[in-house]
């Protein structure tokens, strides 16, 4: 059965607000039948907000309640409590989410994904025991665009980063006092992300101008079947970058998170968590970020790769492709 006209792509770009204990609050995007049993909670990377504008047509298909928070620290989402580790702070506000939208916990499959940073996010919910993250005994497909991994365990991490990554989540980023790099990024490029047209020039230079000829086609293409210009599609992704720089002490922890305690050690997992299907996905051609896809794949039992043409975001443009692959390993 088709469940595609139950979702409505303006609905899907509406901000939600969920009020949390300690006067915090999550800020989320959710589209599809909100009864649905089977649940994606997908998280987006840096200088970026949850959306659910565009829902894969698998996951249409199955009828899946597409759910995209906002990370801590960025846009409309409370900078967390800091003396909380990341991972249970996650935890626990995915489940205060998960419990607001399925007061009765109504669902039975979730799937996790993320995109570059959002990785994180997303293999800390995979991994997490079940007494801090209880819905985690329905995950039953992880996928990962560009993944970082957990940098506590992958030794010789930083021979793999791009030198952008090497800079802003590697060594440098740990020795460097007072989040020093990251506030020197904020001075010189923050202030250019403050209008639609900054944040449309910053994207240019930092996308769309790397991709080849062939990419170019693949966006041409991808676009078309969206109905969208690239002048909308700017547009959108730098009204994102907007809203997720009204607050910057998400990113100023990046660092930190990656190399912090996830919680668990991807190779010590117990068989009920490691048996659950991973799906890792690069890009050929990728200049930001994913350079840790293989450590990935070789420490988690069910992780394999996808490699698809293009660069950092070229994995957009098979999502559908993606999406039935990992619904297919169920």
């Amino acid at each position: 059965m088709a469940f595609s006209n139950v979702y409505d792509k303006t609905k899907g770009e509406e901000e939600h607000i969920l009020p949390l204990p300690g006067n915090r609050q999550i800020a989320y995007a959710h589209n599809g039948p909100p009864t649905a049993r089977t649940v994606v909670l997908f998280f987006s990377g840096l200088m970026s907000v949850g959306t659910a504008r565009r829902v894969p047509e698998p996951c249409r298909e199955l009828g899946a309640h597409w759910i995209a928070p906002t990370l801590p620290g960025m846009g409309r989402s409370s900078t967390r409590d800091r003396s909380v580790p990341y991972h249970v702070s996650l935890a626990r506000d995915m489940t205060a989410l998960l419990a607001h939208l399925y007061p009765d916990g109504a669902f039975d499959s979730l799937y996790v994904g993320g995109g570059s940073y959002g990785t994180v996010q997303a293999q800390m919910l995979y991994g997490a025991p079940y007494e801090i993250f209880p819905a985690g005994k329905k995950i039953v497909g992880c996928v990962l665009l560009a993944g970082f991994s957990p940098f506590k365990y992958h030794v010789g991490y930083a021979q793999t980063l791009t030198w952008q990554n090497w800079f802003s989540v590697g060594p440098p980023s740990q020795i460097v006092p007072f989040h020093l790099l990251q506030r020197l990024f904020k001075l010189i490029i923050g202030s250019k992300l403050g209008t639609v047209e900054g944040a449309r020039s910053f994207l240019r230079q930092t996308i769309l101008n790397k991709m080849d000829r062939e990419e170019r086609a693949m966006l041409t293409i991808w676009l078309g079947r969206n109905d969208l210009t690239e002048e909308q599609f700017l547009d959108n992704m730098a009204r994102g970058v907007i809203r997720c720089c009204h607050n910057w002490d998400g990113f100023m922890e990046v660092s930190d998170v990656v190399h912090s305690d996830w919680g668990f050690e991807p190779r010590q997992l117990d068989d009920e968590h490691a048996s659950k299907p991973m799906l890792v996905v690069s890009s050929m051609d990728d200049h930001l970020g994913g350079s840790t896809n293989q450590w990935i794949v070789e420490n988690y039992w069910s992780a394999s790769r996808k490699v698809v043409p293009g660069g950092h975001i070229s994995s957009l443009f098979y999502m559908d492709e993606i999406w039935q692959e990992i619904i297919d390993r169920k």
